[in-house]
């Protein structure tokens, strides 16, 4: 069900736990001090490619400031890499909502505190926000723990998204590394529920 980060700001809530599915999983993310270890498994939803990583309608200065804050440990250099990597349709991981409930993702969990909560409105503008419940998973084993405590995941709008990306590679083998480095079933199972990664292939 979708909701919206006003929603959440109106409400009484003092934390909420987004799941995390994507570049998160390293343990190297700059974003890794708001994850805790808990990783988890989703269904409903499927993992692709299909995010378009520079947008096509951004200001060179904005670009620059993702290009330090987000791509730099991609070994992208300058704003001219960026442009080249915008003609070739890369893209970074999106959560897609099917409805389907052979659909499954897995990942961590991000607890967002109340003092944040208007931080990653502005941040994830660009995103729809679902609300679902998720199970807890042993990274080594796949045993299921059933939870039902509810919680968020971000997905692209349909502005953002496109049929004929693929991923940005780096990134790619950034994300997978971090699912290893959980143990190597969660690491297959990202592999598994994983799409796009190249042109017209999963």
């Amino acid at each position: 069900m979708k909701t919206t980060w006003e929603d959440i700001i109106q409400s009484d809530a003092m934390y909420i736990d987004l799941i995390g599915y994507g570049s998160i999983l390293n343990s190297n993310s700059h974003e890794w001090d708001t994850s805790t270890p808990d990783t988890v498994v989703v269904k409903w939803f499927q993992r692709i490619y299909n995010l378009k990583m520079v947008p096509d309608s951004i200001d060179d200065q904005t670009l620059e400031e993702f290009r330090k804050k987000y791509w730099e440990k991609y070994w992208i250099k300058n704003i001219s890499e960026v442009r080249d990597l915008w003609k070739e349709n890369v893209c970074v991981l999106n959560c897609k909502y099917t409805g389907f409930s052979w659909d499954k993702v897995n990942g961590v969990v991000i607890r967002i505190k109340r003092q944040d909560f208007e931080t990653y409105k502005k941040r994830e503008a660009i995103y729809d926000l679902y609300t679902t419940r998720y199970h807890y998973i042993e990274p080594e084993t796949g045993k299921i723990t059933h939870n039902n405590h509810k919680w968020y995941i971000l997905s692209a709008q349909e502005d953002y998204i496109i049929d004929d990306g693929h991923a940005f590679l780096p990134y790619h083998r950034f994300s997978r590394e971090g699912a290893y480095h959980f143990w190597e079933y969660f690491g297959k199972m990202f592999d598994e529920t994983t799409y796009k990664i190249y042109a017209d292939k999963k």
